[in-house]
């Protein structure tokens, strides 16, 4: 059975986004979270199914729900789950941060 996990950064970020949705509205919070968890159960089943982000570290992946790009790594038994962020930040500096604190 292929799995999924998220880094203790992904969940950070997933709290940050569905908090600062909910804020405006509940609803569009809960079902962001349920469609991040739905698309992270199934890319695990075919985890080389996302785009490829290389450019920003090796073998690292990726895929959209609505305007967020959830980060991972491919394993032989699912993905890990290393980062979710706004499509649309500055992704190379968001993979910096994760360098600095490896």
């Amino acid at each position: 059975m292929n799995t999924y996990s998220l880094s203790e950064l992904a969940v950070e970020d997933l709290n940050d986004i569905c908090e600062f949705i909910a804020q405006s509205n509940v609803k569009s919070a809960s079902k962001l979270f349920d469609a991040i968890r739905q698309k992270c159960k199934l890319v695990a089943g075919f985890p080389n199914m996302g785009k490829s982000y290389e450019s920003l570290a090796n073998d690292l992946r990726g895929f959209f729900v609505d305007d967020y790009i959830v980060f991972y790594y491919p394993r032989q038994d699912g993905i890990d789950v290393v980062r979710i962020a706004y499509g649309k930040r500055d992704l190379e500096s968001l993979f910096e941060e994760i360098d600095e604190i490896i």
